[in-house]
């Protein structure tokens, strides 16, 4: 039986300070709140001098030096902004830059091999003894059916010279 009394005894002792734990968590919660009260009590207090100070009217002292480093921390949080709006702006711009760079490079890639192809089809043509247009401004080899030198702009059709590509 001594056994059961303990545990009977133990019971007890678990269920006083799970009632006295639950008791204080309720306590702390009441507290909790009514701290969160007073500051929407506060802030309704800021709110209406605020209100007063937007207005123009005159507030005592300490109430205008509140207000005062209100509104530098307005102008400091403006100022930030537009650091923040600087930054994304120079972000943009370097984006911007970089798919200029980008594009560039892939026609001046896109160029080279088109040259490449061009010099393939020359190279095939003076194999094959095939005749093609010449450029009579610089000599340069004409595709067929172009209307400006690639190489010096000159029209092709007011004077290309049929010839042999060499």
């Amino acid at each position: 039986m001594a056994f059961f009394d303990k545990l009977g005894e133990m019971t007890k002792i678990v269920s006083e300070k799970a009632s006295d734990s639950l008791e204080t968590n309720k306590l702390i919660s009441e507290i909790n709140l009514t701290k969160g009260n007073i500051q929407a009590f506060q802030r309704e207090l800021g709110e209406f001098y605020w209100a007063k100070f937007a207005v123009g009217e005159k507030l005592d002292d300490e109430a205008m030096f509140i207000c005062d480093k209100i509104v530098l921390a307005q102008d400091k949080i403006k100022l930030l902004e537009n650091q923040i709006d600087q930054i994304k702006a120079e972000g943009e711009a370097r984006k911007a830059e970089r798919a200029a760079e980008k594009a560039e490079k892939k026609a001046a890639e896109e160029a080279g091999k088109a040259a490449e192809k061009a010099e393939e089809a020359e190279k095939a043509a003076e194999k094959a003894g095939i005749e093609r247009p010449v450029c009579s401004g610089c000599g340069a080899s004409l595709a067929e059916g172009v209307k400006f030198c690639g190489q010096c702009g000159t029209p092709a059709a007011a004077e290309s010279v049929t010839g042999t590509v060499e």
